[in-house]
């Protein structure tokens, strides 16, 4: 169950980052859009990821950051969080959990998102 779990996360990952390759969010009406976005004209904390990532996978990494900063902290956060929960087992699973899903991790992002979404609001990035 574990190894399936694995391979269709691994599958849908691997379809979204194709599309996200092959087509350029900014420029499809396929792509979804931020709906608090839409609906306020603030950008959320996540706005810009699609667009973020289209760019890092073309070698863009400057164009790529430009879209969302906060993704500099998030997108190692992510990789380790995947790490700890899909290749990991046993003792060291449960030690990079502490540190990874601890309390120290979960006071960070809940200082972090917030924060970013005030400032990219009021500097407009």
């Amino acid at each position: 169950m574990r190894k399936r779990r694995i391979v269709i996360g691994l599958l849908a990952v691997a379809v979204v980052l194709g599309l996200l390759y092959w087509f350029n969010p900014s420029d499809t009406a396929l792509a979804p859009k931020c709906i608090f976005h839409s609906i306020t004209g603030l950008n959320c904390p996540g706005c810009g990821i699609q667009r973020f990532l289209h760019a890092f996978m073309h070698g863009h990494f400057l164009e790529a950051i430009h879209y969302n900063y906060m993704l500099i902290i998030l997108i190692p956060y992510l990789i380790l969080f995947g790490i700890e929960k899909f290749l990991l087992t046993g003792e060291k699973q449960k030690r990079w959990k502490s540190v990874i899903e601890g309390r120290v991790m979960a006071i960070a992002m809940i200082i972090l998102a917030p924060s970013w979404f005030v400032i990219r609001n009021i500097l407009h990035i």
